[in-house]
């Protein structure tokens, strides 16, 4: 549910964003704190990410920012914010249109970025982004981030992300293999050809082995004998289209003689579509509709002009679609007739033989359950098949036994363990991934969690033993006049409690947190007594809570998340909710925030060695959030709050105390940012050695004025003399 002042933070984000479009000197700052934003807002926090992730595709994909300078100077910057959305949620759930979204973005900024790391090298950025890129490609072409179903399914499924994926190889195969042209314009070819020989990383890199290997991927499924659906054959066809323009010697000959060749009579159908033949004849008219498109740009853009036979070959396969196309219309859609030649069937009838002679799909071979229950584990067939709802139950056993038999005599050994193998895997994955341990039987919600089960005689007498044997003899005189042996007999409904789901446990956990936040918003009456004041000035006795107060549930709640739950993501939760209460009013609630964060940082390194904690630990995650949410919004006159954080904060690192930049690169907001350093320079000796290399890398940014570069020298000249 949205509230007000995620509705406040929206608007904003909309306002920055049509200031940076309408004032692009104010891109840069406006892009990192967009980022910050971005990367601070838990992943449940839907519609803030999408409003940051739609202010970066319009500026790099849409190029409402029209300086290609520009653009490039800042693309590197969205490397952090694609490996935290793509790479660190891995394991959750992603958002499709989040990942549609950052698909999109990396597509518009590869090039930028790759301009970049040529120019200026750095090969940690290089790796991130290099992680980002194959992990995506990895997913090509799976039905990412839809849970997968089979492989020919699963061509017609998540088609957003799929084209949005297939253009992004493309740009990968076009930035990756070199240029044809000596006379390379950097706006609109950038390629591996601009690697120079003495660069320390890119040039022996395996970059062009890795683009043919893409485009060698490209060629492999559309010379598959399966059909592919319109949308991907026309992406991956503009695709080819734009690469054989750009990189011509390496795919001019493979492409031309598969636009020749290509014929979608001779594609077969996907196994499990096969029925719908209105939308398979509508797939096959519009992939020919896309071939003889780009037969007419071959033929008039002068491709094809050097070679009369060739040329000839064209005309005659353009001609024939144009009948074709004229004879479909005629027939009209809906005619049931097959459209297939006699020798297209008997070659669709072998290729079918032979696939199936090897037949070993099955529609669902996701290795998730759909659902937590015994159907979704077992259930390899689609989930509308009306065979999902037979109740096996009502067969006879001997039938049921020979139908088994019968099935287990046909079926191949290697089609057997393959499905065995994917029951396995789900089975494996609800029990090591959820809480939720299965009993033996499924219950299903219409049941409303009751069994009916029949007690025996003896399991009536031991009832009435154990009462006797509890309460006494008094007692049992009422509960016998109370249960008779009448109610005792035959059939009752008892409540089989289930388990919660991983799930059902947050949902539950979230409700708690919500009473103690609404508790927290009441007054207390304060009441202190003289016994609670003795307790507090014995330092080993003292308490955390002495007097309850308003913020005493919060503390309760910050407890609960570093020490009071063995489950990490349940402990997870209560550590977003209680961060997003502080984010809601963070000023007012720094006591709060600094005192949550120290305990986080005493129960992380409680158990280990050292006082460093973790660098992708929770004490540091959180760190980082409080900073990215609060810095944004720091006036001049929050010096105080400002510094009396990072004063409170038991450990800082490089990372943390870079986050300070944007303070000191803010015109209105420098003196803050400074003022910030210069305590921890003086009274923080860990980080002096952090605060002094930031303040030199302001010094030496190229996009520091000179006003900033005056002061960051004048600190350095004061306290860093040796640098």
């Amino acid at each position: 549910m949205t509230t007000d002042l995620d509705s406040k933070q929206l608007d904003q984000l909309k306002e920055a964003e049509k200031l940076a479009f309408d004032h692009p000197n104010f891109f840069e700052q406006i892009l990192d704190t967009t980022i910050s934003i971005c990367i601070g807002t838990p992943c449940n926090e839907f519609r803030l990410q999408y409003q940051c992730l739609s202010f970066i595709y319009k500026a790099f994909y849409e190029k409402k920012i029209e300086s290609f300078e520009l653009r490039s100077q800042q693309s590197v910057k969205v490397i952090q914010l694609l490996d935290y959305l793509i790479i660190r949620n891995e394991q959750r759930s992603p958002n499709y249109l989040i990942i549609q979204k950052c698909i999109d973005i990396l597509n518009a900024t590869y090039d930028l970025i790759f301009m970049q790391m040529v120019q200026n090298p750095n090969e940690d950025e290089w790796e991130r982004l290099s992680d980002v890129k194959d992990y995506l490609l990895s997913q090509w072409p799976s039905s990412y981030p839809l849970q997968p179903y089979n492989p020919e399914t699963d061509l017609s499924r998540s088609i957003a992300c799929k084209t949005s994926l297939i253009k992004l190889i493309g740009k990968v195969i076009q930035v990756q293999l070199p240029a044809s042209s000596s006379g390379i314009d950097i706006e609109h070819d950038i390629s591996v050809s601009m690697i120079k020989s003495n660069h320390p990383f890119l040039l022996n890199s395996n970059l062009s082995s890795q683009a043919q290997n893409l485009l060698d991927n490209l060629f492999a499924v559309l010379n598959d004998d399966v059909l592919l659906p319109t949308a991907i054959f026309t992406t991956i066809m503009s695709t080819m289209m734009t690469l054989f323009k750009s990189r011509p010697k390496f795919l001019s000959n493979k492409f031309i003689m598969f636009v020749l060749a290509y014929e979608s009579q001779l594609k077969i159908e996907p196994r499990f579509e096969r029925e719908e033949k209105l939308k398979m004849k509508l797939i096959k008219r519009f992939n020919d509709r896309v071939d003889k498109c780009l037969i007419s740009i071959l033929l008039n853009k002068g491709f094809l002009a050097k070679d009369p036979g060739l040329r000839t070959r064209f005309e005659n396969k353009f001609n024939y679609l144009v009948d074709k196309a004229r004879d479909q219309r005629q027939k009209g859609i809906l005619n049931v007739d097959d459209d297939d030649d006699p020798e297209v069937k008997e070659i669709k009838k072998q290729k079918v033989e032979a696939i199936q002679r090897n037949n070993m799909l099955f529609y669902n071979e996701s290795k998730i359950a759909r659902s937590h229950d015994y159907k979704s584990i077992y259930n390899l067939i689609k989930p509308n098949d009306q065979l999902t709802e037979f109740d096996m139950s009502s067969i006879p056993t001997d039938i049921l036994v020979s139908m088994v038999v019968t099935a287990l005599q046909k079926i191949s050994a290697a089609k057997l363990v393959k499905g065995l193998t994917i029951v396995f895997d789900r089975y494996k994955d609800l029990t090591t991934n959820t809480d939720t341990a299965f009993q033996g039987i499924y219950i299903p919600p219409s049941n409303e969690g009751s069994l009916k089960r029949k007690r025996t005689e003896d399991d009536e007498d031991g009832v009435r033993r154990k009462i006797k044997a509890d309460t006494g003899n008094e007692t049992s005189n009422e509960t016998d006049d109370t249960y008779s042996d009448d109610e005792l007999k035959g059939e009752f409904l008892v409540p089989v409690p289930t388990e919660f789901s991983l799930n059902n446990k947050k949902e539950q956990l979230g409700l708690i947190i919500s009473n103690f936040v609404k508790l927290s918003a009441q007054k207390v009456k304060q009441n202190k007594s003289s016994l609670d004041s003795s307790i507090q000035q014995n330092a080993l006795d003292k308490l955390a809570i002495s007097n309850w107060n308003e913020e005493s549930w919060i503390k309760i709640l910050s407890r609960l998340a570093t020490r009071g739950l063995a489950d990490y993501e349940l402990a997870n939760c209560m550590r977003n909710s209680v961060f997003n209460y502080f984010k809601d009013d963070m000023r007012n609630r720094i006591d709060g925030v600094i005192e949550w964060l120290n305990e986080e940082y005493y129960s992380e390194i409680r158990d280990t060695t050292g006082i460093q904690p973790l660098r992708d630990g929770n004490y540091m995650t959180y760190c980082a959030f409080t900073l990215d949410n609060l810095i944004p919004f720091l006036e001049s006159s929050d010096r105080k709050l400002f510094i009396r954080l990072m004063s409170e904060l038991p450990y800082l690192d490089k990372s943390l105390i870079s986050k300070i930049r944007s303070l000191c690169k803010d015109p209105v907001r420098s003196k803050l940012g400074f003022q910030s350093l210069l305590y921890l320079i003086m009274f923080r000796p860990p980080v002096l050695h952090d605060c002094l290399g930031l303040l030199t890398d302001m010094l030496n940014d190229t996009s520091s004025d000179d006003a900033l570069k005056r002061e960051c020298s004048i600190y350095l000249k004061k306290y860093g003399p040796q640098q």
